[in-house]
This record gives structure tokens, C-alpha cells and sequence, in this order.
């Protein structure tokens, strides 16, 4: 091969090698851009992720039973005991429509004032506090006939229990089925009063859980306010892709300059 088809192909040679370095560099240089923006977006989701926090409060207002998975995750289970449950489903289900128009993405990215969330936060109050004043037999359970039932022979029970300790105490001979005829005969004309009296009771019990209940929900919607005051949680999530770019420039130039020389040898 003469002189000038040797030269020739070296520059051949040569150029092919460049190229794929400058190729390579540059996925390389993509696939960390890429992995950049994934962390920023992951970042960015979990941070203004909400699902998890109305998820925990709509159990907690169906008294739903939580429990840790083997794999060390949050999960939830119906409360084996319904008539436990202070709440209808209906009411359960109102105020989790209310709730959502106030913790969701948009107000996270707001930017309010300490005086525009005082006034919010009143708007609030007021608000769920005359909607559940005047529906209050809406949103809280009373009992079934069964449950009244059922309640109603327990303190029948109870009563028999007490004559028959009474009854030995004084040593009066009776049997425990005359026991048990007494206390019947005892509320024969006033069973549908005491079947009434079990059901108002059991709802002002229900009722008693209102104050503890209006405070919980107006803390969860005050917690996501303050997250937006002065545009806190928009500012965060910004300074956190700013350092993100820093990070991701620094690595791009610091690639540069490696590739820089490593084809000086090629000039050589």
C-alpha cells in the first residue's frame, strides 16, 4: 500500500473512532439527564401526593381497622363490628367530597397569605359546622330495630341478675324463672318506649363524637393550607429542581472535559 492510501485510511480510522466516542458520550450524557428528570418528577409526585393522606382519613371515619403488611406497608381492613361505626356511609362519603376540595394538588401550589388562611379556615368552620348542625341525622348512624333488640335483652339480663343478688342478699325463696317473669311483666306495655329510649340514647353517644370529629377534619385542611403559605411548598419544590440542574450541568461538563481528553491521544 502506498503512502498516500495509508494516510488515507488512518484518517479514516481515526474519524470512526471519534464519532463513536462522541456518540457514547452523548448517551451517556442522556441517560443521566433521563435518570434527572425521573428523581425530579418521582420528587415531585410524593410531594404533592394527597391520595394517601384522604385514604387514612376516610378509613378513620369508617373506624376501619389498620394493619402492617409483611412487607412493612399500611394497609387497612372493615371494622368487624359495624354497629360500632359512629358515622353513615353516606355521611362518610359527604364529607369526603368536602375534604377533597380543599387537599388536593391546587391548593398545595397556591400561594396564601396568613390572612387569606384565617379567613379559609373560617369559611370552613362555619361551613361544616351549620351543614352538619342542621344535617346531623344525615351523617351520624343510629341504630337498627335489631341493634335496639338486642340492647334491650341485655339489660333485661342485667336486671334478673340484680333482682336474683337482691333475692339471695334478703333470703326470699324464688326461682329464676319467676325472676324472669317479674322483670318481663315489668316493661310488658313499655317495650316500644324502651326500644325508643335505646335508639335516642345510642344516637346522642354518636352525637357526643361531633366536637372531636369537626376538630380533626378542620386540622387535616389547616395542615394543607399552611403548606401553601407564601407559596412554601411551590418554592420548595422549585429549589429542589434548581439543585437538581446544578447537579445534572455539573455532571454533564465534568463529562465533557473527560471526553476531551481522552481523544487528545487521537491528535497525537
Amino acid at each position: 500500500m502506498d503512502k498516500e492510501n495509508y494516510d488515507e485510511l488512518e484518517r479514516n480510522i481515526e474519524e470512526t473512532a471519534l464519532a463513536g466516542q462522541v456518540g457514547q458520550q452523548a448517551q451517556t450524557v442522556a441517560a443521566a439527564q433521563y435518570y434527572l428528570n425521573k428523581q425530579e418528577q418521582t420528587l415531585a409526585e410524593a410531594q404533592l401526593e394527597v391520595e394517601t393522606i384522604l385514604e387514612e382519613v376516610y378509613h378513620n371515619l369508617r373506624q376501619d381497622i389498620s394493619y402492617i403488611r409483611k412487607d412493612g406497608t399500611l394497609a387497612w381492613k372493615d371494622n368487624p363490628n359495624p354497629r360500632k361505626r359512629i358515622l353513615t356511609d353516606e355521611g362518610v362519603e359527604r364529607i369526603m367530597q368536602l375534604l377533597k376540595f380543599y387537599i388536593n394538588k391546587n391548593t398545595l401550589l397556591s400561594n396564601f397569605s396568613e390572612e387569606q388562611i384565617k379567613q379559609r379556615m373560617l369559611e370552613f368552620s362555619l361551613a361544616l359546622n351549620a351543614n352538619i348542625f342542621m344535617k346531623y341525622e344525615f351523617y351520624f348512624r343510629k341504630p337498627s330495630l335489631e341493634e335496639c333488640k338486642e340492647k334491650l335483652f341485655k339489660k333485661l339480663e342485667e336486671k334478673q341478675k340484680i333482682k336474683k343478688f337482691a333475692n339471695e342478699f334478703l333470703g326470699k325463696p324464688i326461682t329464676e324463672e319467676q325472676i324472669r317473669k317479674d322483670v318481663f311483666s315489668e316493661i310488658e306495655n313499655r317495650v316500644e318506649y324502651e326500644l325508643k329510649k335505646i335508639e335516642e340514647e345510642t344516637k346522642k353517644n354518636n352525637l357526643r363524637e361531633y366536637e372531636l370529629l369537626f376538630v380533626q377534619l378542620k386540622s387535616v385542611v389547616e395542615a394543607t393550607h399552611n403548606r401553601a403559605w407564601r407559596g412554601e411548598e411551590r418554592g420548595s419544590l422549585r429549589r429542589h429542581m434548581n439543585v437538581s440542574e446544578i447537579l445534572g450541568s455539573g455532571s454533564n461538563s465534568g463529562k465533557v472535559k473527560e471526553s476531551g481528553g481522552a481523544l487528545k491521544w487521537l491528535k497525537g
